[in-house]
This record gives C-alpha cells, structure tokens and sequence, in this order.
C-alpha cells in the first residue's frame, strides 16, 4: 500500500484534454513501452490507454460498460464515457464527501456515494477502478496538490475497509491543474471540486469477451 502510495502522488505531466489526441497519436513503440509497466507506475492518461481492447472484442466491451453506465446514472451519478464507450467516468462533488478544506471523508455521505463502486473491486481482473481528485484553484499549486493528495489517501483508507481486495484502485492527485471550467465564479469553483472515477476494463473483461465469440 504505501509505495502504491508514493507511486500514485507522481505530479502528471499532461492534462485531461490532451488525451484524445495522445490515444490517436500513440506509437506502437509507445504502446509496448506502456506494457512493461505496471499500473501503479503509470500516468492517469497510460492507465485510460491500456489495455488495449481488441476490435472483435469492442462491441462487447463496450455495450457491457454501456450498462454500467447506464446502472448508475440510474442511481443518480453524473456519466460520461469516453475512448468510444469503453470506459465509464463518474464525477462527484468532493464537498459531498469532504468539508472545505478538509481531509477526513463524511462518512454518511461517503458510505453512500462510494458503495457503489466497490463491486468492481470485488472481480479482479476485470476493472481498473482510478480516483482522480481535483481541487479549485484557491491557494497555491502545492496547497492544492496536497489536499488532492491527502483526499487521495482518504479514499484509499476507505476502500481498504470495505473490500477484501483492492489492488486495482489507483488514485491520482490533481490539485488544480485540470479544471473543468473556469475558476472564475463560485459556482464554477464548486464545479472543480471534484473525485472522477474511472472504471475501465482490464483483462480479464477482455478475456472473458474473447470466450463468448
């Protein structure tokens, strides 16, 4: 848990909305070069672009991560997906999980909204679960990197006693540096603030796919 720790707290060297670009653009020396790491040494943005699911295997893929999807918007999340449905982004408001400023997890509102990921984490193999927490930009770069972080250790804390095992959760501080818009009102500061948690296929979903055809 703890070098997971260390690992998770690397500050990332490219935004969300480079990705797009980086998947179409990734070389295929890229690609092996993501192989050889493991998870936990990745970047957020190589850990959203592996593994890589075969074309014979999207449609499946992607219509199981569609249910998913579709399961918790249904419980009341805001969903997105993205790398053409394959993988599911949930965003939650961190000021229903934290109190401004702080570090310890509500644990009324966190049993509630975090339950519902644990599921995924009970199939190894089959999901990677990453945990980006995001701040708005009020105090300087470390300030709000260090609140991500420590938020980021929160979580795991909390997963750590609600799953017999979760060594496929990643967590990624982001302090300030993705907003989702800009940090110019008060409302729009309370937009930034926020965990997204990704829930991406991994091999064993993929493995799986490959069996049914």
């Amino acid at each position: 848990m703890t070098m997971r720790h260390v690992l998770a707290t690397v500050m990332l060297s490219l935004s969300l909305a480079s990705f797009h670009s980086a998947a179409v653009e990734q070389s295929k020396s890229g690609k092996n070069a993501q192989q050889t790491k493991s998870p936990s040494e990745m970047t957020l943005e190589e850990n959203l672009l592996t593994p890589t699911v075969p074309d014979k295997q999207h449609n499946s893929i992607a219509g199981s991560m569609r249910r998913e999807a579709e399961s918790l918007h249904r419980q009341g999340y805001h969903v997105e997906t993205m790398r053409k449905g394959e993988i599911v982004i949930v965003s939650i408001p961190t000021d229903n999980l934290f109190s401004p400023n702080d570090t310890a997890l509500i644990h009324a509102s966190a049993d509630k909204l975090l339950k519902p990921f644990t599921v995924y984490l009970d199939q190894p193999g089959k999901y990677k679960v990453l945990m980006a927490v995001h701040t708005d930009d009020t105090g300087s770069a470390r300030y709000t990197f260090d609140l991500s972080e420590n938020r980021i250790l929160s979580l795991y804390d909390w997963f750590d006693t609600h799953v017999a095992n979760d060594d496929s959760l990643l967590g990624f501080p982001m302090g300030d540096t993705a907003p989702a818009v800009d940090n110019d009102t008060r409302v729009n500061r309370a937009k930034n603030r926020r965990l997204e948690i990704y829930i991406v296929p991994d091999e064993g979903l993929i493995n799986a796919s490959k069996r049914k055809r």
